[in-house]
């Protein structure tokens, strides 16, 4: 993983053709509400979002929240994986 910027709550970075952006959102927060992190990874090649949304409220960690937005986004996962996605499995056959 490259890193273009990284403190405790903020991440910018890339990872095998994504780019990567995570922040603590600390602002608008309701008095019960723990701050969360925000995560968006897109393709440097197409444009399109692997990921955008809200970490799970166990993620506390930048260091967490990185490894949320691999996992989360799939960009680890085997070309194998990747080909064969969307195509019918011998389970989904009728």
């Amino acid at each position: 993983m490259r890193i273009i910027s990284q403190t405790s709550k903020r991440f910018h970075g890339t990872h095998k053709g994504y780019e990567i952006s995570i922040w603590l959102d600390e602002d608008d927060l309701e008095e019960d509400e723990v701050p969360r992190f925000y995560i968006q990874v897109w393709s440097l090649k197409t444009g399109g979002h692997n990921y955008d949304g809200w970490a799970p409220e166990s993620v506390t960690t930048i260091a967490e929240a990185k490894k949320e937005a691999i996992r989360g986004s799939c960009i680890d996962m085997p070309k194998s994986w990747w080909a064969n996605l969307g195509k019918p499995s011998a389970e989904t056959a009728l």
